[in-house]
């Protein structure tokens, strides 16, 4: 959640002058003149009332944590917003200095505390008068004259004039996907790129060995001179998704759909909150019916040889479900007796743990360890959990491929713990993204590289994207971060923050919509890891019944053709041989 703070200072209104996009048919107005208000703290910016009407902002002593210290804005006056409605704004708007500028579009409340009322979107100025299209979708219902379409301009130095602002609403469900829109990209996108070429060669370098395997009978006979067909099931790498319990669990259709996908293509799955502190407390709700759920989804995972990340012991941003608790005492025995109660449950049906998210949250996010009494809180409970397992444990947080305070603070943070004497064996990378900021797959890897003299293991942890209606980027986008991580020595997994809408923090980003229709994102999983990233050899078994061959580490099937006789085997990077039994 963002916030805004109150009004700095009140300069002056204008009138909209004449625009040059023309909106879709359909939609409701919702500014009445168009009038432009300006805000400027002079510590930071100067603002002048430009020619034809609107407004110059320069910012002289730019705050890269507190954008809002100049802003320009217009009032929400005709029309109430509901959640799920479309907003199209229209902003005319240059960087007069010439220079490339940046702004952070805002639709927001118009009182403290300034809540968002969709998703931020950044837009870059340049030096000719632009029309910027903009579409929200409504997250949070407001009022009318409750709500302001927002430019913040004080994260860099820059001149930024704005002269005009259009808004309309349109009903929930609208397909925009003919709206004027800004195409984004990203460097390293394009067919043939020279960092993709050099990943692909180290895949095929770094995640392939040479294994063997020796097949025999039920009596341990070897099976020589037989025709046998390897096909690779499960990866050792730990490509996957988060998971519900219920989901796993559920006899449904929907259920059903869901299972195939997990079974199909996923190689290691996260539960999306099962594991989390809610819920574990003694004496909690519907305590036994969740635990025997949870039960029996690790026990469907585990017959299928899918890993699952245990996340998480506890989280320093202060969760919803916490929100309201002060007592440093009640908090600090919450984490400590709902770890050792989830560590005692998953025991070893989990193959890693989060044991601190978000150690240094959001911007404005309350933590924990701020608060008198909580201080060492996460190091009480990441000893508990070195006393308790031996499991790898991890960091787990977001934003470390953007450049700022919060990928900083998580290396300063992970520096403090290892000198601690804590034991950090790898980092978790959330990489929730979206199109205001798309680091390239060549900025990806150098990031990896700078964590990597602190965390020998690293993970996409929790990926999901979203952009404006652009379903060609997000697949081109999974499909590079994809690579780019399975090129890297370092990375053990990458794993989607869920993929069907039907359960998705952020609907848009699910790879399936809630038919299951397959979205371009669901079709890049289908394509990499159902076809390019597999293994499917027909071999001779040979003296002692062992077949070689060359491929990717993991759970294999061996089938007899013609019988319809197998059996499942796993070879790893450490273990390249094996045996196998085919009845």
């Amino acid at each position: 959640m963002m916030r805004i703070l109150p009004l700095l200072c009140f300069i002056g209104l204008v009138a909209r002058v004449a625009a040059e996009l023309s909106p879709p048919d359909g939609g409701e107005d919702l500014l009445d003149r168009g009038l432009l208000k300006v805000q400027a703290d002079p510590a930071h910016a100067t603002a002048r009332e430009i020619e034809g009407g609107g407004w110059q902002l320069n910012i002289n002593r730019p705050d890269e944590e507190r954008p809002h210290l100049a802003q320009i804005s217009t009032g929400i006056d005709l029309n109430a917003l509901a959640e799920g409605e479309v907003v199209l704004a229209i902003i005319r708007a240059r960087s007069a200095a010439g220079d490339a500028a940046v702004i952070e579009a805002k639709l927001q409340r118009s009182d403290p505390p300034y809540d968002v009322l969709a998703p931020p979107v950044p837009l870059e100025l340049s030096g000719d008068w632009q029309e910027l299209p903009v579409v929200y979708r409504v997250t949070a219902a407001a009022e009318k004259h409750r709500a302001t379409l927002t430019l913040l301009c004080a994260r860099q130095l820059q001149t930024v004039e704005v002269s005009s602002i259009r808004a309309l609403k349109y009903p929930a469900g609208t397909d925009t996907s003919a709206f004027p829109r800004i195409r984004r990209t990203y460097e390293g996108r394009e067919p043939g790129a020279a960092w993709r070429e050099a990943a692909l060669l180290r895949i095929e370098q770094l995640r392939k060995s040479d294994f063997s395997v020796r097949v025999h009978d039920a009596d341990g006979q070897a099976l020589v001179g037989k025709e046998v067909v390897l096909t690779l099931r499960r990866h050792e790498f730990g490509f996957g998704s988060a998971v519900t319990a219920e989901l796993l669990t559920e006899e449904s259709e929907d259920g059903r759909r869901y299972r195939a996908i997990v079974d199909r293509l996923f190689s290691r799955v996260v539960f999306e909150n099962d594991l989390k502190d809610f819920g574990w407390e003694e004496g909690a709700e519907g305590r036994d019916e969740r635990l025997a759920r949870l039960d029996h989804a690790f026990a469907w995972l585990g017959e299928r040889h899918i890993a699952v990340r245990g996340h998480y012991l506890m989280q320093n941003a202060v969760p919803p479900n916490l929100d309201d608790l002060t007592d440093p005492e009640a908090i600090r025995r919450h984490f400590l007796e709902t770890a050792k109660a989830r560590l005692d449950f998953a025991k070893d049906r989990v193959c890693e743990w989060d044991v601190v998210n978000h150690p240094v949250g959001w911007n404005g996010a309350k933590l924990f360890t701020a608060r008198p009494g909580l201080a060492e809180l996460d190091r009480e409970v990441y000893g508990l959990a070195q006393r308790a397992t031996a499991l790898p444990f991890f960091v787990n947080e977001d934003q470390l491929f953007r450049p700022g305070r919060q990928s900083d603070e998580t290396f300063t943070y992970l520096e403090k713990l290892k000198q601690a004497g804590f034991r950090v064996d790898g980092l978790g990378n959330q990489a929730h993204i979206d199109d205001s900021y798309l680091p390239s797959p060549m900025q990806v890897l150098e990031v990896t590289d700078r964590f990597g003299a602190l965390a020998p293991r690293q993970a996409i942890t929790e990926f999901d994207i979203v952009t404006a209606d652009d379903e060609e980027l997000a697949a081109d986008y999974t499909r590079d971060l994809m690579i780019a991580a399975f090129s890297h020595p370092a990375y053990t997994s990458f794993i989607l923050w869920g993929f069907w809408e039907g359960r998705h923090w952020k609907p848009d980003a699910a790879s399936w919509t809630r038919d299951w229709t397959a979205r371009a994102r669901a079709e890049v999983l289908e394509e990499w890891l159902g076809r390019r990233w597999t293994t499917s050899v027909t071999l001779t078994t040979g003296k002692g019944g062992i077949v070689q061959w060359r491929g990717f580490p993991g759970w294999y099937e061996v089938r007899v053709p013609g019988d319809g006789k197998t059996g499942v085997f796993q070879v790893t990077k450490a273990v390249p041989s094996g045996t196998v039994e085919v009845p």
